[in-house]
């Protein structure tokens, strides 16, 4: 069993789980804040004084110290754009990422006219030609998709320049092709509701690349953003530059009933995970959970679980297929094993299907 995070011996495993500090809340209190913006220190402080402060895993505590010191260092004027490629843009070529999207398109006739050899910001040469080469491998999947159309619909942010390719004629980035991917499994899902009220709950959006096609795609729509910052902080950015005709607010300080106040008058709000409990019985059609579940605490994942069945009618998520948390002692997890994820075996599973990039992730569709 492959597992995305490597296993340490007994005495290794111990020492990350119990004795490496993650102390998050003294490491900002060490932490030199001259070169952070006032709204992520305001942010920051409400998190670390809310519920939602025991809602992120000892790996997690660990990523957010290594993004606040990259923020704080002041080497990176585009910090944001460097922090999204964080979140899910690949630059290695690996075999159990690219196998069941090389075997779609193996016996394609592949155009060429493409740069191939770009150079891309802040990555080095061998970085950029593997992500251009992940990039042509995802646009060959997706290209004959119903779900393609789709892809010159999605808004762009100018002030974030994300890593590209120009491929017949059309600028393609990873995270709007993953994206589409992933909206395609999700539109397969709210086909199944009768009545669509186009409510979307999201739960650790990274920088927002599923929320602005979703967004894109949609009108109408009211979207939740659940996340913890700075990660909430570039997905706010991100979202409201996108969509500068919506009404886009923090809701981080709200109670119950000025939460859902809020939600009714704005588009698109962004909360903590504490506050999903607040919303009343089945107000989403879907809860959106990509690449985060297995990062976390399995007592967190119940209450996410919890909560998804709580508030939304549909779930979709995308896990890796076999990982082991970091930092914890030996938390393993496997989409073939219910129990890992908290799925009652009442919900109806629509689907359980491998990615078909990367390879080792599956999509998980569920009614509940």
């Amino acid at each position: 069993m492959k597992l995305q995070a490597k296993k340490k011996s007994l005495w290794g495993t111990f020492k990350n789980a119990y004795l490496r500090q993650r102390n998050l809340k003294k490491f900002w209190n060490k932490l030199d804040k001259t070169n952070l913006p006032k709204e992520l220190i305001e942010t920051f402080n409400l998190y670390l004084n809310s519920a939602s402060y025991n809602w992120s895993s000892k790996f997690w505590h660990h990523v957010i110290m290594l993004h606040l010191n990259l923020i704080a260092s002041g080497k990176y004027k585009n910090y944001e754009n460097i922090m999204a490629r964080l979140y899910f843009t690949w630059t290695e070529i690996d075999e159990d990422l690219i196998k069941s999207s090389c075997q779609e398109v193996q016996h394609n006739k592949i155009n060429l006219k493409v740069n191939l050899f770009k150079k891309q910001d802040n990555l080095n040469w061998t970085g950029s030609i593997n992500h251009n080469l992940i990039l042509l491998l995802l646009y060959e999947n997706i290209k004959s998709k119903k779900v393609f159309k789709y892809l010159s619909k999605i808004k762009k942010n100018d002030s974030m320049v994300e890593n590209s390719l120009n491929i017949d004629g059309l600028e393609i980035t990873q995270d709007n092709l993953n994206s589409l991917n992933e909206y395609e499994k999700i539109e397969s899902l709210l086909n199944k509701l009768g009545v669509k009220k186009k409510r979307f709950l999201e739960v650790g959006a990274g920088a927002g690349r599923t929320a602005k096609v979703i967004l894109s795609i949609n009108d109408d729509v009211k979207y939740v953003i659940v996340d913890l910052p700075p990660a909430i902080n570039v997905s706010f950015n991100n979202i409201k530059a996108s969509f500068p005709n919506k009404k886009v607010i923090k809701g981080f300080g709200l109670n119950e009933k000025d939460l859902n106040a809020a939600f009714e008058k704005n588009d698109i709000l962004f909360i903590f995970p504490h506050q999903i409990k607040f919303f009343p019985n089945k107000t989403f059609d879907i809860s959106i959970a990509i690449d985060c579940l297995h990062e976390m605490d399995k007592r967190i994942i119940k209450d996410y679980m919890v909560n998804f069945e709580q508030v939304s009618k549909l779930l979709y998520f995308k896990v890796w297929e076999y990982a082991g948390l970091p930092y914890s002692f030996y938390q393993h997890y496997s989409v073939h094993k219910k129990k890992d994820y908290f799925i009652k075996d009442y919900w109806k599973e629509h689907f359980k299907e491998r990615c078909i990039y990367p390879s080792k992730y599956f999509d998980l569709g569920y009614e509940f």
